[in-house]
């Protein structure tokens, strides 16, 4: 018997959110048959995906091996839902959006998109998954409507061809960890700690702005030169490579508020000199009254997710 789509849905979902009990809040269903459904699952593949311990649920092995394919199947059929939806339904208008892969960002850009499609006539919102940072640069180049970034006293890399109006400010940077890693329960981290672990970092030209502001940061408190690990696109990889063990990296309130299986965030004892926000940005030929419509449902569960 094969194993369906909604079951792989279910998968992403535990796993994203780190519990049982979260993952029933987001897919609306009870604890008790979620648990029923997840071991189905896993009697069916022939292997457990998680380890349950009374703090959550943690990949397994074999199952961090099977997440990056199983998001992959699910936003493919996200894709293909949004189309066949446009096409059968006359939409109003199609808003191609960039997404950060990070939890609770992905909930509230998906509530945001089904409200938008039971609207009359409906805006589908068709998911574009852009490289960590990239989004300026995907904006710019006409490959996306609207994206998400991260932005340094409200600068934009292209001001003449971007637009742009801020989600969250970001007081605070944290370090994101191995679960196991020694500071892990460490509650204010000296950067000059970590000076012999590889830090993640993304491409400078993805967002040279933050990634100047990093290492500034990090060399006016101790670190000036830091162990690097490899780059990687997504911030999904990143986070897959901590939590096997491998370094650490920098991150803001929304997935350190959430931290992935496997990893912890904690407060780094930085100051950031600069403002730095979240920000929604879209090309100025862009369908505004789509574009406003989806960050006005972005921000409509800002307190529960955002």
């Amino acid at each position: 018997m094969a194993v369906e789509l909604a079951q792989w849905r279910m998968f992403v979902a535990i796993a994203d959110a780190g519990s049982l009990s979260r993952a029933a809040v987001d897919l609306q269903a009870d604890q008790p048959t979620l648990s029923r459904a997840l071991r189905r699952l896993e009697r069916m593949i022939g292997s457990e995906l998680f380890r349950r311990s009374p703090r959550g649920v943690t990949l397994t092995a074999f199952g961090a091996d099977l997440l990056g394919q199983a998001r992959h199947l699910v936003s493919v059929a996200d894709e293909l839902d949004a189309l066949a939806f446009a096409r059968g339904h006359a939409a109003a208008a199609v808003l191609r959006a960039g997404t950060l892969d990070f939890y609770p960002f992905t909930t509230a850009l998906a509530e945001a998109c089904a409200r938008l499609a039971a609207r009359r006539p409906p805006i589908v919102v068709e998911l574009l998954h852009i490289p960590w940072l990239a989004h300026p640069a995907a904006v710019t180049k006409g490959d996306i409507d609207i994206g998400f970034t991260l932005t340094v006293d409200r600068h934009l890399p292209v001001p003449g061809v971007l637009r742009s109006t801020p989600l969250r400010a970001e007081k605070q940077f944290y370090a994101l960890l191995p679960a196991g890693h020694p500071l892990a329960t460490v509650r204010s981290i000296n950067p000059r700690d970590l000076s012999d672990d590889p830090l993640h970092m993304p491409r400078r030209e993805d967002n040279p702005a933050i990634y100047d502001l990093i290492l500034k940061t990090l060399a006016d408190h101790g670190l000036p030169e830091p162990s690097r690990a490899r780059t990687v696109d997504s911030l999904a990889a990143v986070v897959q490579d901590i939590a096997a063990g491998n370094g650490w990296t920098i991150v803001t309130s929304g997935p350190a508020q959430h931290p992935a299986p496997g990893t912890v965030a904690q407060p780094l004892a930085v100051t950031v000199r600069h403002q730095v926000h979240l920000e929604a940005i879209w090309h100025k030929v862009a369908n505004q009254t789509a574009v406003r419509a989806l960050i006005s449902q972005l921000r409509h569960n800002s307190n529960a997710h955002l």
